[in-house]
């Protein structure tokens, strides 16, 4: 999806992510004293989650997007939390020194990062992860891998846009594949008996799952700039960029609708 900016669809979808939810996998990692850095926060509502895990240590959320800082900070005061603030940044250029944080976290970053001379981006984003990670500590990362996603009944709309993201992704230099977290932690320096990798599946498969997969999916795509630019580079036609909201919204409503993908868990120990 167009990263460039959160719209409405998108912190709707960021927004119901949870730590005990979708970091359940490095919790047992966690202890009360420990500093913690989330990367690529967004609405902050696994770092709050975080948070309440390290009562007497601290929790920071970090985002290049404004808007969704804003919206992390003004959650923080209305849940009354006092161990997590928030910032502005790059996750290429961590505003941190060396060795800052027991653990380093991302929820679904390092496929949205692009690759660059000096290797793909989720190995870019975990090298920098590792550098302000103190030694002794934890990486821990969470993707999707694309490649996974099975969707019932197999839409015509729905699969050309599963086709678009993947396209998209490869043209901006990305990479969507959380199944090679092993192989871009140990490109980004950790050693390959310090990495642990693990799988986690999220459905929608009951009515009210579906149903709010599908008209968030609609809504995403109306509000953001990935089918216009499909249709620029000769991916999809207009006529399949206007069909596609109405596909999801037409899948969801299906009594069989399934929708299951797998992300890619990292561990690593520094």
């Amino acid at each position: 999806m167009d990263m460039k900016k959160y719209n409405p669809a998108m912190v709707a979808t960021y927004s119901r992510r949870t730590a005990e939810e979708n970091s359940a996998y490095m919790l047992p990692l966690i202890k009360p004293d420990m500093r913690i850095l989330d990367v690529g926060c967004g609405p902050g509502t696994i770092t709050l989650g975080l948070a309440a895990h390290v009562p007497a240590g601290s929790v920071t959320g970090l985002d290049f997007n404004s808007t969704a800082i804003a919206s992390a900070n003004e959650l923080c005061q209305q849940r009354g939390v006092t161990n997590a603030s928030f910032t502005v940044g790059d996750a290429f250029k961590l505003p941190f020194a060396d060795d800052s944080f027991d653990i380093v976290h991302a929820h679904q970053v390092l496929s949205h990062l692009p690759g660059g001379e000096d290797g793909p981006g989720p190995v870019r984003g975990l090298r920098e992860m590792r550098r302000v990670c103190k030694p002794g500590g934890f990486v821990c990362a969470r993707d999707v891998e694309w490649n996974s996603i099975v969707v019932y009944p197999p839409t015509q709309g729905v699969m050309a846009f599963l086709s678009l993201i993947q396209k998209l992704a490869t043209h901006a230099g990305k990479t969507v594949v959380g199944g090679r977290g092993r192989e871009f932690a140990r490109r980004a320096g950790f050693s390959p008996g310090d990495i642990e990798a693990s799988a986690a599946a999220v459905t929608y498969t009951n009515e009210e799952g579906r149903n709010w997969a599908g008209e968030n999916m609609a809504k995403r795509l109306e509000s953001s700039e990935d089918l216009k630019r499909g249709v620029e580079l000769g991916f999809i036609t207009e006529e399949d960029a206007a069909g596609m909201p109405s596909a999801w919204r037409a899948w969801a409503k299906e009594d069989d609708a399934f929708y299951c993908m797998l992300d890619g868990q990292i561990v690593c120990a520094k």
